[in-house]
């Protein structure tokens, strides 16, 4: 019992399989019925009259053929066959034979994608054959206008076109011609064979018009623009030539007739439509016009401004020269009385010969102005030249004037400290003297015997007939430090010499009593009146007596120099 029940489920299971999987293929193939349907409606709708009706011909005419014979096989071929597949798959399901069925769906499936795209091509390409009618009516209106205007502008203004007007009437019919043969084919409908046609017709208006445009304006300088220039030019410059003006460049007149003939030769190139290189000649023919201006102008410039700079180039000129013959008349009289180490006497000579140089160069400028002879922007570069160096040799000129102008003043400051200076050692020699000492130390006496002879020396070379104030400052550097020194050596053998006297006058209160205050009072005083070594005498005393009475020497140092300081002037 049990199996028998096992049986009859399973039966149901399949039973249930195969009618869930019949259903699911119907629904597949009503799903792709509905859509071959729209794709029949789509071939049905699909407007072949209105392209036919465009009467074509030509490449235009097998494209439409093509594509209504791709139309015909979607229609008669195509989509009939996908009903045959589709019952086919019906009755494969009813078969249960599921694997044709659903394999021979996927193939329907991909035909109908196919004939999609198909019939989207064939509407596209019917698009195409409208738009390309349409494009080239339009094209042959627009263009039959175009050559319509420029007809009446190349007649209404063939004045401006100049030599130009044969080769671009040449041109416009030529232009007419193709115009024609593409209107035919246009009208006939071989709209391939038209669309090759109208991109020569467009590339060549474009060019005819560009021509004509660009045409006028070169030809109108040709033949009143430049000449007018060229024939001021020429006016012009006989004016200023009448009014005593020459040129750097002498070649003005030539240039003038050779502009003249590079202007016939323009006129040629737009004879023969040459567009391109007749305007780049007009380019060039434009900057040596503009150059001769420029030169022309330059000198008009020029003369301005020499005669606005002459008289102050002469008084700046003179100004300069007069004040270097001072300078030299101040420097040789210097130099008989001091050395000049800066060589302010080469220099001045040397600023004399430049400014003889630019004598020589304004009095010919000078001379040709007086002729009329000059160039003015020449002159005009000369007195620009002239006032920078003659500005340059003013600051020169103050310059070393500033350098030696303080040589007798420095003098007679050397004078007041080399009075000084010898007022200083005669004032320490009368210092040392009037301690009544026995002797000086040698070291001392050599050192003062070599500021004393520095101070000759100065003295020696100040008086000189021509005196060096750079060795004069430098020796009185060398003493000013010298003399500083000998003061601070006099102040200690002073000092020394004192307090030694007053420590061995100090030391006779112990000579009695105590033997090494005797020995070192004997030694002390020797070096005192034979060695004359002060500060050692000081020394050899001051130890002997802070031994027998500590304290004794500082005492009597202190007082010494409060006495001292009390002693100075005030």
């Amino acid at each position: 019992m049990q199996v028998a029940i096992g049986i009859v489920v399973v039966a149901l299971v399949i039973y249930a399989a195969i009618k869930g999987f019949q259903l699911y293929i119907d629904k597949q193939v009503r799903q792709l019925t509905a859509q071959k349907q729209a794709l029949v409606e789509q071939v049905q709708a699909t407007d072949f009259e209105k392209i036919e009706s465009l009467g074509l011909t030509g490449g235009s005419l097998a494209k439409l053929e093509t594509l209504q014979n791709d139309g015909q096989v979607l229609r008669d071929d195509r989509l009939p066959a996908i009903d045959e597949r589709l019952t086919e798959i019906t009755a494969a399901a009813h078969s249960i034979k599921f694997l044709d069925a659903n394999q021979n769906i996927k193939k329907v499936e991909q035909s109908l994608t196919v004939i999609e795209t198909k019939i989207g091509t064939i509407n596209e390409g019917l698009k195409a054959l409208d738009a390309a009618d349409q494009a080239h009516r339009q094209a042959v209106a627009s263009l039959e206008k175009k050559y319509q205007d420029l007809r009446k502008t190349l007649l209404s203004q063939n004045f401006s076109f100049g030599p130009s007007i044969d080769q671009l009437e040449d041109q416009l019919a030529n232009l007419e011609n193709d115009f024609d043969k593409f209107s035919q084919l246009a009208k006939a409908g071989d709209h391939d064979a038209a669309e090759q046609v109208l991109d020569k017709l467009r590339h060549d208006t474009s060019s005819l018009e560009m021509d004509i445009d660009r045409v006028p304006p070169i030809y109108k300088d040709l033949v009143s623009g430049f000449p007018d220039q060229l024939n001021e030019l020429e006016t012009g410059y006989h004016q200023l030539i009448d009014q005593h003006f020459h040129f750097e460049v002498a070649k003005i007149e030539p240039e003038i007739h050779a502009l003249t003939q590079a202007i016939d030769d323009n006129i040629k190139l737009l004879g023969e439509l040459k567009v391109s290189d007749a305007e780049a000649g007009n380019h060039a023919i434009e900057k040596r016009i503009d150059h001769l201006y420029d030169v022309m102008q330059v000198e008009i410039d020029a003369k301005a401004v020499v005669d606005q700079k002459q008289d102050e180039i002469s008084q700046f000129l003179t100004h300069a020269t007069n004040q270097n013959q001072r300078l030299q008349v101040e420097l040789d009289r210097l130099a008989q009385s001091y050395t000049l180490n800066d060589h302010e006497v080469e220099r001045t000579r040397e600023l004399g010969e430049q400014l003889k140089n630019i004598q020589d160069v304004y009095q010919a400028d000078t001379t040709a102005l007086t002729t009329n002879q000059a160039v003015f922007s020449q002159i005009s570069n000369h007195y620009a030249e002239q006032d920078k160096q003659l500005t340059g040799i003013e600051s020169e000129q103050v310059a070393i004037n500033d350098s030696v102008a303080g040589l007798a003043a420095e003098e007679a400051k050397a004078h007041d400290t080399l009075q000084r200076f010898d007022f200083e050692i005669h004032a320490v020699k009368r210092q040392v003297e009037n301690l009544n000492l026995p002797g000086l130390p040698k070291d001392y006496l050599d050192y003062f015997m070599v500021v004393t002879k520095e101070i000759e020396r100065l003295d020696h070379d100040i008086n000189k007939l021509v005196i060096n104030m750079d060795d004069i400052t430098k020796q009185l550097i060398v003493i000013q430090a010298d003399m500083a020194t000998l003061k601070e050596k006099t102040t200690d053998l002073i000092d020394s010499a004192v307090l030694s006297e007053q420590l061995l006058q100090y030391a006779n209160r112990y000579k009695t009593n105590h033997e090494e205050v005797q020995a070192a009072s004997v030694e002390a005083q020797r070096l005192f009146n034979e060695e004359h070594d002060y500060a050692r005498s000081l020394e050899v005393i001051a130890t002997a007596i802070d031994k027998i009475d500590a304290g004794a020497y500082k005492r009597i140092e202190d007082s010494y120099y409060t006495q001292k300081q009390a002693d100075k002037p005030s």
